[in-house]
């Protein structure tokens, strides 16, 4: 018998564990008492993992009462999230039974696989599983398992500790609602790997390569796809990148990681805003404030990067050697030191469960939102999507470049962030345009929007100078120093406002592809 799995898949405290039982949340959604089983499972694979290699694994089950063999495809976690294809058939003793999968496309690859050498014992989980049977507001049902044991192989052994949410019947959001009820507020994370893959890394080799940024990945468009597929796309990619450099923070020290974390928020910020007209729910406005405020404080990092990176060291070298710079360097590097582990603990807080879990399973959020949109939904085309949304996010631009020459600090702020939103906005639906002045446009946007982080980061320097004159009054060294990186980065920041006054007239000039 085969069926597809969707599951998530997290890792929690045993804190959490322990305060489960007595969440009302949990005795609202359950239908009857919780079963409690010992589960024996022996997972097969050739010498060389072959099954594993075709992202498959080949299990012997013993439930407490009958031996289950499983054979899945698709067994890889996405963070937390897991789509597999599972066959499983009922066997007589604890032996591989083959002959049972008699699936006409998988058996010639099965056998394939076989004659290539024997399937063998490659480890064993032993877990004890608590079941709770959930149903969610008339959306679904959900079996959440709670596991806790261990995976080993003749050699090593590791401890397993989480919960799994499998959708048994009804619609995917349910297993977005279920989670939030139950652990909004408690510390989690997703887990990166199913049981199988966990016993697979007990004898692979010890990756010590550096972990490297998530860039986005712009997803494929076309003008003829929904409106609704389009912002799943879109909003998936951006959660991606957010949960990939999330995890990689406390791993890392490249501030390329902390860079791409902000701009993956941003980057679901806008989407947000951009399919706002097409569905909105409180949900996803919740989400949007969540992705901001996150931003907001690894901008903390981040600030604290470019000061050492863009601002101080290449003004120190051009200025030449001096102790005052030295001794500026040092108290950057430390203020960088102190910012990373303060972000660090941060981000590790219950306070963003909630976006966490948006992001895991940002689809099944946009899925709720269409269900529960108060206006309506109306079929839509991408393409004719992103004309409207590209000339409203313009006019916004428009009007916030009115009297560009004369902009205050704070007005130049807020023309610098709308013009992200519109970069942000090409970006995606550039692929929906494929014609010159669409190109040619967003280089110009891309351009003026890279002066003006220029003149920001400028600006973040005043700032630190204002802040050293406040905090340290006897360094003299420190003041004297950032006014010299300040003055350097003043003569050039006169010519690049010159340079995005002429950028902002040639972009307010461009014809604008989308009309």
């Amino acid at each position: 018998m085969s069926s597809t799995e969707l599951e998530v898949k997290l890792e929690i405290g045993t804190d959490v564990v322990r305060r489960l039982p007595g969440k009302t949340a949990l005795r609202q959604m359950s239908l009857g008492q919780p079963a409690r089983k010992e589960l024996q499972s022996i997972y097969y694979d050739t010498a060389d993992h072959r099954l594993h290699r075709e992202n498959a694994s080949l299990r012997l089950r013993w439930d407490g009462r009958r031996w289950i063999q499983t054979l899945k495809f698709g067994t890889a976690v996405a963070h937390g999230l897991s789509n597999p294809i599972e066959i499983e058939h009922v066997v007589d003793e604890p032996e591989l039974d083959l002959d049972r999968i008699d699936d006409p496309e998988l058996t010639p690859w099965l056998m394939k696989i076989v004659s290539a050498g024997p399937l063998l014992p490659v480890f064993e989980t032993n877990i004890n599983r608590e079941i709770h049977m959930l149903s969610c507001d008339d959306v679904g049902t959900v079996e959440l398992a709670i596991d806790n044991g261990e995976v080993r192989n003749p050699e090593k052994s590791e401890a397993i500790n989480e919960v799994e949410l499998e959708l048994k019947s009804g619609l995917p959001h349910a297993l977005l609602t279920v989670s939030e009820k139950l652990f909004d507020g408690d510390k989690i994370a997703a887990s990166g790997a199913s049981k199988a893959e966990r016993g697979y890394a007990l004898s692979r080799q010890v990756c010590n390569d550096a972990p490297q940024p998530h860039l986005f990945k712009k997803p494929d468009l076309s003008a003829d796809m929904p409106a609704d597929d389009a912002f799943r796309v879109i909003g998936r990619s951006a959660a991606d990148q957010i949960l990939d450099n999330w995890n990689l923070l406390p791993l890392s020290n490249d501030p390329e990681v902390p860079h791409q974390l902000r701009i993956g928020l941003r980057r679901l910020r806008a989407s947000l805003q951009i399919f706002r007209s097409f569905v909105t729910s409180d949900d996803l406005m919740r989400l949007a404030k969540e992705a901001r405020d996150m931003g907001r404080v690894v901008g903390h990092l981040r600030n604290a990067d470019v000061l050492l990176d863009d601002i101080a060291s290449p003004a120190i070298k051009a200025l030449g050697k001096d102790k005052k710079h030295r001794a500026m360097l040092d108290y950057l590097k430390q203020n960088q030191a102190l910012q990373r582990r303060s972000v660090r603990e941060a981000l590790e807080g219950e306070r963003w469960t909630h976006l966490k879990l948006n992001c895991m399973l940002f689809d099944q959020a946009v899925d709720r939102a269409l269900m529960n949109t108060r206006s309506g939904v109306v079929y839509e085309e991408a393409y004719a999507l992103s004309g409207r949304e590209l000339e409203r996010v313009w006019r916004r631009v428009q009007k916030r470049g009115r009297g560009f020459a004369n902009h205050r600090l704070e007005e130049r702020h807020e023309l610098r962030k709308m013009l992200k939103t519109m970069r942000y906005a090409s970006d995606y639906f550039l692929q929906l345009y494929p014609r010159p002045d669409a190109k040619k446009f967003f280089a110009r946007l891309r351009q003026l929007q890279n002066v003006f982080g220029y003149l920001n980061d400028v600006a973040m320097a005043e700032n630190l100078a204002a802040a050293i004159a406040l905090d340290h009054p006897d360094r003299k060294d420190l003041q004297k120093s950032v006014a010299k990186i300040c003055d350097w980065h003043n003569q050039r920041a006169k010519k690049a406002m010159r340079n995005a006054d002429k950028r902002w007239r040639k972009l307010s000039g461009s014809r604008k592809y989308w009309r």
